[in-house]
């Protein structure tokens, strides 16, 4: 996903001058600053929300009825880094950067710098990220999602149809209420309770896929397979690891 340079508009209220923390804990990287933002946007008009998240953990729920796309950041980084944090209005997409752009042009010793981010959205706004690393946790939102991720785990509840592209990370997805596009790296990855069909991809990691309406389709280099309840089964490669399903009501293949 590609972002055109964005451009402040009167609809966005932000606090990118909230308090600064200095983080000298036991047992915790320090960084120079720790500093809190808050960001809204009118979300009348809109349909989709396009993210282009670095570093740091992305929390996500839908809410019915709201009319105002709300974000909450937990910003740590050193001096001489600064975040890029923006959330604006492009037609009738809604468009969030969170990044560190400039870390890559200084050194420094520790950790990292991050941006962790929670967002309420409307419940009916399609999702397209594509996100760094840390963790994606996604609640409530009734939309299509498009989610391409380096690392980290990615939890979804809801949703209709899914397309991810994930490196590496466990990935849990339940309650979708359409079809699944899964194309993973590595990592455990559990899927439930899918009203469409459900296609995978997976390097490695087990994996166990129950309670789908429709046909499983699945290509795993290792790691076991447990299937069941579904309305068909297609194992194009299982890999090294234990394969089990049972109660598919429709055919099984296995090449």
């Amino acid at each position: 996903m590609v972002l055109r340079p964005l451009v402040l508009s009167a609809a966005l209220t932000f606090g990118l001058s909230g308090c600064i923390i200095n983080v000298n804990g036991a047992g915790m990287e320090s960084f120079d600053y720790h500093r809190t933002s808050a960001l809204s946007l009118d979300a009348s008009g809109l349909n989709g929300l396009e993210a282009e998240t670095g570093s740091g953990a992305l929390t996500i729920e839908g809410v019915e009825g709201l009319t105002q796309i709300t974000l909450e950041a937990n910003i740590y980084g050193y001096d001489g880094v600064e975040p890029e944090l923006t959330l604006m209005r492009d037609g009738d997409q809604a468009k969030l950067v969170a990044n560190f752009d400039s870390f890559y042009r200084v050194s420094f010793n520790g950790s990292s710098p991050y941006i962790d981010i929670v967002m309420k959205v409307p419940a009916s706004m399609m999702l397209d990220i594509e996100d760094g690393s840390g963790s994606i946790d996604i609640k409530g939102v009734d939309a299509n999602m498009i989610i391409k991720d380096g690392s980290g785990s990615i939890d979804i509840d809801g949703g209709k149809n899914v397309v991810i592209d994930d490196g590496s990370g466990s990935i849990v997805l339940a309650n979708v209420d359409g079809n699944i596009n899964l194309d993973d790296g590595s990592g455990s990855i559990e899927v439930s309770k899918v009203k469409g069909d459900v296609v995978i991809n997976d390097g490695s990691g087990a994996m166990t896929v129950v309670d789908i309406a429709g046909k499983v389709t699945i290509d795993d280099g290792s790691g076991g397979i447990e299937v069941s309840n579904t309305q068909g089964l297609n194992i194009i490669e299982a890999g090294s690891g234990d394969l089990s399903f049972n109660n598919i009501n429709g055919p099984v293949s296995m090449n």
